[in-house]
């Protein structure tokens, strides 16, 4: 085959564009430090990196916000419930000193004051948020659990709808044939049928505490059927299980049912049921009753928190069931981050205090009444036999009923001691639950600690140069390059006519 001028001309020029070409390739990894610029160069790597840089990107996203945000969460949550905790414990050492019955009533006034305020401070971490969001209210993260004024409380209007079981019955102790002050001015002597003078006493009563006190019992519903009471004398009467009771309602607190009666006491928000219904429900274990409030004050609970209930200004049905807000902090794995409301904060702690307060005050009102008795004694308007006869019978009925109200407080406290403890366990259950969420996100974030890591190095790898490689390589194509140069500079300038 005939080899031409040009023919070599050619060749050595495509030579040269070839070397060119690979110093422009390494030129660029050089400046760019990776191995390819677009995915033709190499479909291979191009697809790995995409898959390990979206890899990456989602362990940074768990890492750098996720987690981060998760974290924070728990541990704002685990905050509040340590502070419950002390307050609870708190209430748990009063319980303890009252049981001893050594105050003065002025001390025992400012334990009832003092157990009051532990009570709003308790419910009062259900508010705690973070970053604006409030940690104990399930989705609801825009809504407080408790109302934050008289003014957001006064609008509200919900009926109410609590489901009870066996466990939510309890007994309490009411006052029979006690003097109250209407008594003492009149020097009205407690006497029975037959004229004999009789003295307090005190009985127990079945009840089931609503979770709310001073609530709307005009209308409500007991086991699905609806029931209206006008007045403190109208009477209804509803089917318990086969019980067939008759439902009145009182503001009475020593109030006492028949075997067949229920009473219902909007003040003390209570459901005192009579021996026969009591048994019924003790048997059959069910029990629901549906109630409207409507004088909601500051401090209050939200009962959408807790309850199913009707807001009865918007008419949205409020169903409680449970509200986990996850957050996904690792690949195809979540974890549960909120605490909700009825899970650490028991609605009845409330309830239980206001027990105490009210034997507290018993014993209070009695010293009182006795004070006042022996007051009138001494003054010149009751100086004659028969009022001085009589008072003094009252007052021998007072001292009785002082000695029933100092027993009934020492009991009340030292239930109090029994409930402040499950309260001190329902919390610590929940510090536990939260806890052992926290180590788990602390393991999963020590995970993607590593992954990342792993990530990185994989992707360095796949993608980065070798610089050291790369910059020989360079300079071998560089020597390359400039031997094409000066070999086609030989062959280009010599032609036919150097030899002629």
């Amino acid at each position: 085959m005939r080899i031409t001028n040009q023919m070599m001309v050619n060749s050595s020029l495509a030579n040269i564009q070839v070397n060119k070409g690979q110093m422009s390739t390494l030129d660029t990894q050089l400046s760019t430090q990776k191995k390819i610029n677009k995915p033709s160069e190499d479909p291979i790597i191009a697809i790995r990196a995409l898959r390990l840089r979206s890899s990456l990107d989602q362990v940074t996203q768990y890492l750098g916000k996720n987690i981060p945000d998760a974290s924070s969460w728990m541990s704002v949550t685990h905050d509040a419930l340590d502070e419950s905790y002390d307050i609870v414990s708190d209430l748990y050492k009063y319980c303890v000193q009252g049981s001893t019955d050594s105050y003065s009533a002025a001390e025992r006034n400012t334990i009832g004051e003092s157990l009051k305020k532990l009570v709003n401070a308790y419910y009062s971490q259900g508010d705690v948020d973070y970053a604006g969001r409030h940690v104990f209210t399930g989705f609801n993260t825009d809504k407080t659990l408790t109302y934050q004024s008289d003014e957001a409380a006064a609008d509200v209007d919900y009926t109410i709808t609590q489901s009870f079981t066996r466990d939510d019955l309890s007994t309490k102790k009411v006052y029979t044939n006690a003097y109250s002050n209407k008594d003492i001015i009149n020097l009205d002597v407690k006497k029975d049928a037959n004229g004999e003078i009789i003295t307090p006493n005190v009985a127990d009563v079945h009840r089931l505490q609503l979770a709310y006190k001073d609530v709307n019992a005009e209308s409500f519903n007991i086991n699905g059927t609806d029931i209206t009471l006008a007045d403190d004398a109208a009477t209804a009467s509803v089917d318990v299980n086969g019980v067939t009771a008759a439902v009145s309602k009182t503001t009475d607190a020593n109030a006492i049912p028949g075997d067949n009666d229920i009473i219902i006491n909007s003040t003390t928000g209570e459901v005192l049921l009579g021996k026969n219904v009591y048994q019924k429900i003790y048997t059959d274990n069910e029990f629901t009753f549906t109630y409207n409030k409507d004088n909601f004050i500051k401090g209050d609970i939200d009962p959408a928190m807790y309850y199913n209930c009707v807001d009865n200004n918007t008419g949205i049905v409020y169903n409680k069931e449970k509200e986990d807000i996850e957050y996904n902090v690792n690949f195809s794995q979540k974890l549960k981050v909120n605490t909700e409301a009825e899970e650490a904060f028991n609605m009845y702690l409330g309830r239980n205090v206001d027990d105490l307060v009210t034997a507290v005050q018993n014993r209070i009102d009695v010293e009182n009444q006795i004070t006042q008795v022996e007051g009138m004694m001494k003054e010149e308007a009751y100086s004659d036999g028969a009022s001085q006869k009589k008072l003094s019978s009252i007052l021998e009925g007072l001292n009785k009923q002082n000695d029933l109200a100092k027993k009934q407080m020492t009991v009340a406290f030292e239930k109090g001691i029994t409930q402040m403890k499950g309260y001190q366990q329902q919390i610590s259950n929940a510090k536990a639950d939260v806890g052992n969420r926290q180590t788990r996100l602390e393991l999963t974030k020590s995970r993607l600690t590593e992954q990342k890591t792993n990530f990185t190095s994989l992707k360095s790898e796949n993608e980065d140069i070798d610089l050291e490689e790369v910059v020989i390589n360079y300079s071998s194509a560089e020597l390359v390059y400039n031997a094409s140069l000066t070999a086609a500079s030989k062959v280009v300038r010599q032609s036919l006519l150097d030899f002629l």
